[in-house]
């Protein structure tokens, strides 16, 4: 049998640098028929900007999220932990755009490039279509949309990766692999993304399956664990602690005993969740996220941040990552404000987290965290000094070097240095998934 293929996204087609207006650009949009293509032209031509850029937009979310759909909708459930989310589920209803192009990332459907620009279109989408916008949208900005949705996504001849995506799954559930096989040390030394989707596969088939496969899922979990441990991030440890719980409530044996021996081997329990609050609070924490990197976000945060506060100040361990992420993507806000009525909520709710917490997440998280790290723009970084000055957070020491530099970059609310360090290791983040 041949190796597994770590497949690579797509860095997009090339247009012409000459490119300056819609003519120039939209005949590239192969997913695109002539009819379409000239209706976006003609928006541009009499200056219904908005027009052109939503309904590109629109189009290429739809194109982006078919190719998600190919590898099967079960999938899609298990990569973002929605047990809501089945076979019969319509992709469009499944996820939001944000985390359409996020997934394509992670999947390697788009390339690094493709999926930085995408996210700032869609950060001018939701803007610019949303109550709370006082300008409408000009020429540049919807052409650099337009842009972007056919170089990333329209242009691209069909994206095809159902068929490697299938056989290395098959694999994964349908044989107990050997240390010395060498797609296992593909699996080992592959990057994190790729470890993430295969520790996904191995979790939904351990909490779902039974027989061979879930014994098949057993044993290459325990082969693999003790060499990915030290390589994959808090969330996937939690993740792994969080799959014992449930199987061991839910009576599974079998499952339960697998799951065991391997945290054993990587001595894992701490990773354990006690109740469970913590699915609460992450499946909140997603729905905040959600909201926020959709249309109308500031209008439509508040109720949703409420929520997710409702549920408490003492934060689960297991949920602490995701709802932090989510109450600073509220309150940080983006290039153009934050929500008035939400963002108040999640500095409340970020003031009541202890300093231990805040150094674990300076010292071990935001280094990971693509979300927070994107954000730190000019009055983002602002922001994030006035929080921790006034919450007296502002002594760490001994964090890791990037960490320690950034941390310091931000309480000193040096915008230049905090922004160059949070791009460094956003690339880094990058790096690993490639």
């Amino acid at each position: 049998m041949s190796d597994i293929q770590i497949w690579q996204g797509p860095n997009g087609i090339t247009l012409p640098a000459s490119a300056k207006e819609a003519k120039d650009v939209v005949p590239f949009a192969n997913y695109l028929n002539e009819r379409q293509k000239a209706q976006i032209i003609s928006a541009f031509q009499i200056e219904a900007y908005d027009m052109a850029a939503e309904y590109a937009w629109k189009k290429a979310m739809v194109k982006l999220k078919e190719t998600i759909g190919t590898l099967g909708m079960q999938f899609v459930g298990e990569m973002l932990n929605r047990t809501d989310i089945d076979e019969t589920t319509p992709i469009d209803f499944a996820i939001t755009d944000y985390s359409a192009i996020v997934l394509a990332e992670q999947l390697g459907v788009i390339g690094n490039t493709a999926a930085l620009r995408l996210r700032h279109a869609n950060e001018l989408i939701t803007h610019y279509f949303s109550k709370n916008a006082e300008e409408t949208l000009d020429y540049a900005t919807a052409f650099s949309i337009v842009k972007s949705s056919v170089q990333y996504i329209l242009g691209e001849q069909d994206i095809s990766i159902a068929l490697e995506f299938s056989q290395f799954r098959q694999r994964l559930l349908n044989e107990t692999l050997k240390i010395d096989d060498p797609q296992v040390e593909q699996i080992i030394s592959a990057p994190l993304f790729y470890l993430r989707t295969a520790i996904t596969i191995l979790l939904a088939s351990i909490r779902n399956d039974i027989g061979a496969k879930l014994e098949h899922a057993l044993g290459n979990l325990n082969l693999v664990i003790s060499h990915i441990w030290n390589k994959i991030g808090e969330t996937d440890k939690w993740n792994i602690g969080t799959a014992y719980r449930d199987v061991t409530a839910a009576g599974n044996t079998i499952a339960a005993s697998g799951l065991k021996a391997a945290l054993l081997k990587v001595s894992g329990f701490d990773y354990v969740p006690e109740n469970l609050r913590s699915v609460t609070f992450i499946k909140t924490a997603k729905q905040v996220l959600d909201t926020h990197f959709a249309f109308n976000n500031f209008y439509n945060e508040p109720p949703v941040v409420r929520r997710l506060a409702s549920l408490g100040s003492s934060i689960p361990a297991p949920a602490l990552i995701d709802t932090i992420q989510a109450y600073l993507a509220v309150y940080l806000g983006n290039s153009y404000g934050v929500s008035r009525d939400a963002a108040p909520i999640a500095r409340t709710e970020l003031s009541k987290i202890t300093r231990e917490r805040w150094y674990y997440y300076f010292e071990k998280v935001i280094h990971n965290d693509d979300v927070v790290l994107l954000k730190l723009g000019m009055n983002q970084v602002a922001r994030f000094a006035e929080l921790l000055n006034t919450n007296n957070l502002t002594d760490f020491e001994e964090l890791p070097r990037k960490n320690q530099q950034l941390y310091d970059a931000i309480k000193a609310n040096n915008y230049r240095r905090a922004t160059q360090l949070g791009m460094e290791l956003f690339d880094n983040i990058k790096r690993a998934r490639n």
